[in-house]
């Protein structure tokens, strides 16, 4: 047997997918996320599925021509600022940059309302404080002359002074490197021959683009996080190895792409988890013809919404984390810390739902291992859209009376006069107005209408809320795909290998077309030469250029597609006032401002290995399915107890129809079908929901 397999480490569970070639058929798992061990977590996951196949682990990992694997360990990582002891080689004069944060540190990546409070605001504790930032005597103008030269001894000084305060990585970030790397190189080699262990990341290779702080705030978190990524894939490789893995362990990038883990950068890793959600989202959106699509992932943390507009998702340059400005490609998307675990609480008579999560450890209250604060999953269960004897199919037996005694101390006593089932019923209530104004924000305020999207809605808690997050939007048809639960790991297993190239453009190129075509076959050549290394046939390669291009006197620029002719003047003009009318109107081009163009790039794409996209065509006007059984549920938009119909999910076949309010029972996940709505099982096992038009 022949197997492609997805993984996705979370916060709270670890995914894991294998797909069986020969017949398209989907294993998926879920296992309990073992912080600090992750990679036992990662292997009681892979046994799952070996369990499902009825083979060894063994033999499921000797039969894997391909093993994807996406994480949220570097984002945990910044997150709860457990790095490593970090330090920064900087041009002389510049050495507070990165303290000064561009003027802005203190409200990058916070929402509006959070600005309105700007005394309240802080700049993010400080990855690299002053003393561990070392001043180098050389400098490179802007066009890449050498003006003062590097001293190779002053390199030696400045790390010694570094290693007395317990250095443990280093990031090199020197002025105007990307048009002349040659200092950040010879500092590079310094440092690599004299203290070999060193974990060393430098500016240029991470992002050949302009813009100091950002490029030397990228280099600094990737440093900080590298140590522990990096110790995490050498052990999860080895471990791997061990067990029977022959193919390469491939690692999941921001922009939806896959890597040898020897080639992966720890800070591209970023959000890689969700990032393979959006990979398998736009496979199932090709195979139902859906061409705008919302995605939206609910796991045990964060609630988090993609968009695909002309089957394409857009791609941010850079990105803010934990408010420090990254100079990585990544797919764009948007979260709130609502899921699962996120935990119910009080704020000045106000139920408030999240950010903070119980996460695996503790975990909500229901789960039994510990926590005792009321979650969105304890309101779930006491609610009984949650069955506990089938949480996890059964191999996580939930316990309804904590459940109910961590609602009943912190929120119903408090806000609804003891009341548990008003009290659960407002938790749902809120969480989901929270995920539908994430989308509202994503869609309408973005000048995008909902009632023109599909909803795809995947993550272990995505099909139990989608309905109720989807009210009032205006959409009709929500999917919930057959291997939902594990999507992301799914779609890791669906991944093609990507590289991004770019690099800055001097104001004057963008008229100069011969200058520029040359600028792109370098950056093409350079993609091409990283997918060969990562033994993709030439024949399996797919790339295209793109520009980053705004109004003269804009802030933001729009990542603009171009084709080989749109490297003229006029032809970048057209291409850009085409993307601009697509994402603003056509009302929004100011056809007489001038351009600028930013910077350049090729993405490149080696296809490789990947799960069949099955059809999706089935009959949906057959007699309703009887139900498996009948439960009491709470339906917070009815305000009231209603018998409903539950179906057992792996006991549904394509063509079955369900009528709401009805319950589908997964292995990992629950399938919520509110009243008025109709759902039918598809070719591919995808439950498409359709909704009344109340909904």
């Amino acid at each position: 047997m022949v197997f492609v397999i997805g993984a996705d480490v979370g916060g709270t569970f670890i995914d894991a997918a294998a797909v069986r070639l020969e017949d398209g058929t989907i294993y998926t798992a879920k296992a309990r996320s073992t912080p600090p061990n992750l990679v036992s977590g990662l292997l009681e996951s892979i046994g799952l599925l070996a369990e499902q196949a009825e083979i060894s682990v063994e033999q499921l990992l000797a039969g894997a021509v391909k093993f994807a694997h996406g994480t949220t360990l570097t984002s945990n990582v910044i997150f709860t600022g457990n790095g490593a002891t970090t330090g920064l080689l900087t041009t002389r004069g510049f050495a507070d940059e990165l303290l000064i944060m561009r003027a802005r540190g203190r409200v990058a990546g916070i929402s509006q309302t959070e600005r309105r409070h700007l005394s309240a605001t802080n700049k993010p504790p400080q990855i690299v404080p002053r003393e561990r930032i070392e001043e180098i005597a050389e400098r490179v103008d802007h066009r890449g002359r050498v003006l003062v030269p590097l001293d190779p001894d002053e390199v030696v000084a400045a790390v010694e002074r570094l290693l007395a305060l317990g250095l443990e990585s280093l990031a090199i970030s020197f002025l105007w490197s990307p048009q002349n790397p040659a200092h950040e190189l010879a500092a590079e080699r310094v440092v690599r021959e004299r203290w070999p262990g060193l974990h060393v990341s430098v500016s240029h290779r991470l992002a050949s683009v302009l813009g100091e702080y950002e490029r030397a705030s990228t280099a600094v978190v990737n440093a900080w996080v590298a140590p522990k990524v990096e110790g995490y894939m050498e052990s999860l490789e080895a471990t791997l190895r061990e067990l029977g893995l022959r193919c390469p362990l491939l690692i999941v990038q921001a922009s939806g792409g896959v890597v040898q883990a020897e080639d992966a950068v720890p800070i591209h890793t970023v959000e890689s988890g969700p990032a393979a959600g959006m990979v398998a989202v736009r496979a199932l959106a090709g195979a139902v013809g859906a061409r705008r699509v919302i995605a939206t992932d609910v796991g045990g943390t964060t609630f988090k919404v993609g968009l695909l507009t002309d089957g394409e998702w857009a791609v941010a340059g850079e990105t803010i984390v934990n408010q420090y400005a990254l100079l990585v490609p990544m797919i764009d998307l948007v979260s709130i810390g609502a899921g699962g675990g996120s935990i119910a609480w009080v704020d000045d008579d106000r139920l408030r739902i999240g950010p903070d999560s119980a996460g695996a450890d503790p975990g909500p209250a229901a789960y039994g291992w510990g926590g005792t604060r009321p979650t969105v999953t304890d309101a779930d269960v006491v609610l009984g859209f949650v069955n506990p004897a089938r949480f996890l199919g059964g191999r996580l037996p939930l316990d309804a009376e904590r459940a109910r005694a961590a609602i009943q101390s912190e929120i119903a006593d408090r806000l609804f006069d003891g009341d548990v089932i008003a009290a659960a019923a407002a938790i749902r209530r809120v969480v989901d107005a929270q995920m539908g104004d994430l989308i509202r924000k994503s869609t309408i305020e973005h000048g995008h209408d909902p009632r023109h999207f599909v909803l795809v809605a995947y993550g272990g808690a995505g099909p139990l809320h989608a309905a109720d997050y989807a009210r009032g939007l205006g959409l009709q048809t929500i999917i919930v795909p057959g291997p939902a639960t594990a999507y992301s790991a799914y779609g890791a297993a669906a991944s093609d290998v990507t590289t991004t190239v770019q690099s800055s453009v001097a104001p004057e190129a963008a008229d100069d077309q011969e200058v520029l075509d040359a600028a792109f076959r370098r950056l093409e050549a350079d993609a091409a030469a990283f997918l060969a290394r990562q033994a993709v046939a030439s024949d399996a390669q797919r790339l295209s250029r793109w520009a980053d291009i705004r109004y003269v006197g804009q802030l933001h620029d729009v990542r603009v597609p171009l084709s080989a002719r749109a490297t003229t003047r006029d032809g970048l003009k057209e291409a850009f006032e085409t993307r601009y009318a697509v994402l603003y109107g056509a009302a929004g081009r100011i056809p007489a401002a001038n351009l600028r163009v930013l910077r350049i790039g090729v993405d490149a794409v080696g296809s490789i290995a990947k799960p069949p996209v099955p059809s999706v065509a089935v009959s949906d006007n057959g007699p309703p399915r009887r139900a498996d059984e009948t439960r009491k549920v709470f339906w917070p938009s009815e305000g009231a107890w209603i018998g409903t119909d539950v179906h057992d999910g792996p006991a549904l076949s394509p063509g079955d129809r369900l009528i709401g309010p009805a319950i589908v029972d997964q292995p990992g996940t629950t399938v919520v079908v509110p009243s008025g709505a109709v759902a039918v099982v598809d070719a591919g096992n995808n439950i498409v929901i359709t909704l009344g038009a109340r909904e």
